[in-house]
């Protein structure tokens, strides 16, 4: 047996606990289970894993929920960025794919919420700027799945002007 299969193995164990972990109300343990699973796909020695691999994207997600779930906003971010790397690589050939397009619209909202949450005007400026891009990619790509006067393309227009006018 080689250690791809053993990594692959120990993540779906990790992915299993934290399942169970869910089911107990055992909100640290989910957490950890599904961080320790993460953590199998980082590179050691000769082990290498793409950062898109299907299996780490699943951990993400399931990942990026229980952070949400738990409000746990800033640890949630880096998870949506991750995830927003790997629809933009995985719809590559699909230039305009609604799954990133409701995915960076989420991304916006966490960095809309994030920039409300900062005592440094430096990282409110920040977050406010990250939001205001995904906002504008999501609403570029949202144009193209849905019409111009879906509930989605309005709510990232209101959004993005709720940000220009502060």
């Amino acid at each position: 047996e080689n250690g791809e299969s053993n990594i692959f193995r120990q993540a779906q164990q990790f992915e299993q606990n934290a399942s169970e972990c869910l089911l107990e109300g055992n909100v640290a343990g989910e957490l950890c289970n599904l961080s320790q699973g993460i953590d199998l796909f980082a590179p050691k020695g000769d082990v290498w894993f793409s950062p898109f691999h299907v299996q780490l994207y699943s951990l993400r997600g399931k990942y990026f929920a229980a952070l949400l779930t738990n409000g746990l906003v800033n640890d949630a971010i880096a998870e949506c960025e991750h995830i927003v790397s790997f629809l933009a690589v995985a719809f590559s050939h699909v230039e305009h794919h609604p799954l990133l397009g409701l995915q960076l619209f989420t991304l916006g909202d966490l960095y809309s919420e994030a920039s409300s949450n900062q005592d440094s005007n430096e990282l409110m400026a920040l977050f406010k700027t990250k939001a205001e891009l995904a906002y504008i990619w999501a609403k570029e790509i949202t144009l193209i799945s849905h019409d111009h006067t879906d509930q989605i393309v309005e709510a990232l227009e209101q959004k993005l002007a709720r940000i220009l006018m502060n």
